[in-house]
């Protein structure tokens, strides 16, 4: 009897062990696999804020997954960005947030972009180190080396687009600027009414493929410098060659590198084939400025943005708008930066020329945005009124600065 109980016993246990394991393979809920994310042919494109961002396919999978569930954290009114009150107004920019104040979705991208680390960076530094505002624009001054590539740059007939590069600096050929703008992408531009006081500016810079026509009346006419990164040359949307808006400017392209890449690295191969557009271009247009920015200066801007923020942030390059508000910086006396810290009329509507929503366009994804605007933010010297209507900060031209040597 015992024998047959034990053999009962043991039949027992192999079918709830079989039922275990056909459970587990048929009905378990699929682990998420990290993919590597570097671009790839036919890689669909994103702009977010100011800038065209390299998003996969798994990526935008994961996006539109996720979509839901961001709704439904807002809605539920869970963590979400915090605002404080004073003077019975909303301040749009809390100057230190932090990833705790993002909402689940962005704190789980962040945490992505960490895990995949796609430029090798190794930080040596220390966070957290909480600098005087003037400390920090003298660490701007000091340390981030804004320039340009020009022939001298590469060893001789490395390849046939490099014959192209201008043989003087930016700086060299632009000079010094007095009153200068930048002006965002950001759809609460729209409805701003600053377009005139836009184009008072000694100069202006926008962004990528950011337009002027039909929108005069709250981004203004004039443009000087488009910044642009390596993908608007390189992606047919784009319609680099044939597209006006790029002509009769100043163009500053910029392509990242790995964390300690130096330019021949870099050069033998960038993120995105920038080189053969680069060389129809200026043989389309030979009497137009187009400069290529030097990889490093990127690197150089992050370590002090991660320095001087209170946790690990993004290991990502930082964004067209922190690229463009340092160059402003460097070659003018003053620098008027519109929406980059959002103001009363911010929406989750990424730009004001397309309809396309995304929270991350305000507060990043793939780039450290809100420590960049943390930092940025602190450098204002403008009334903090003027973010509030504006969205408007005002900051010092680098080269007015004084800086101890020690």
């Amino acid at each position: 009897m015992s024998r047959v109980i034990k053999k009962i016993s043991l039949i027992c246990l192999m079918i709830i062990c079989v039922s275990f394991f056909f459970f587990g393979v048929f009905f378990e809920r699929p682990k998420n696999v990290v993919k590597d994310q570097s671009p790839v042919k036919n890689q669909p494109t994103f702009v977010w804020g100011h800038e065209t961002l390299n998003v996969s396919l798994s990526e935008k999978s994961t996006i539109k997954v996720n979509e839901a569930t961001q709704k439904k954290a807002q809605k539920n009114d869970l963590p979400t960005v915090k605002k404080s009150i004073k003077n019975n107004e909303d301040k749009l920019w809390n100057k230190q947030l932090t990833s705790n104040d993002l909402i689940w979705r962005l704190q789980r991208q962040r945490t992505h972009y960490q895990g995949l680390n796609r430029y090798k960076v190794k930080f040596l530094g220390t966070i957290n180190q909480q600098h005087s505002p003037h400390d920090l624009l003298c660490q701007l001054k000091q340390r981030v080396n804004m320039t340009t590539l020009k022939t001298s740059d590469l060893p001789e007939n490395v390849s046939s687009w490099s014959q192209y590069l201008p043989n003087k600096d930016i700086h060299e050929a632009v000079g010094k600027l007095k009153r200068c703008a930048v002006v965002s992408s950001a759809a609460s531009m729209k409805g701003s009414k600053l377009g005139e006081e836009i184009d008072s500016h000694d100069a202006v810079l926008r962004f990528n493929a950011a337009p002027t026509k039909g929108y005069e009346t709250d981004v203004g006419s004039k443009t000087t410098f488009r910044l642009i990164n390596s993908q608007i040359v390189t992606q047919k949307e784009f319609k680099f060659l044939e597209n006006s808006i790029y002509k009769d400017v100043v163009l500053i392209l910029w392509d990242p590198a790995p964390y300690k890449a130096d330019v021949y690295q870099w050069f033998k191969k960038p993120e995105y084939k920038f080189g053969e557009p680069y060389q129809k271009y200026q043989v389309a247009n030979p009497g137009q400025l187009f400069y290529i920015m030097k990889p490093q200066s990127l690197w150089q801007i992050w370590n002090i943005i991660q320095e001087n923020a209170p946790e690990r942030i993004h290991p990502n390059p930082p964004s067209s708008g922190t690229i463009g508000i340092l160059w402003m910086m460097n070659i003018c006396d003053e620098v008027n930066v519109y929406e980059f810290l959002p103001s009363s009329r911010q929406s989750d509507q990424c730009y004001y020329f397309r309809k396309y929503s995304d929270t991350a366009c305000t507060y990043g994804a793939y780039h450290p945005l809100i420590y960049e605007k943390n930092l940025i933010g602190k450098l204002n010297q403008g009334p903090e009124d003027d973010i509030y209507k504006k969205g408007k900060i005002t900051l010092p031209g680098l080269k007015n600065i004084e800086c101890s040597m020690g």
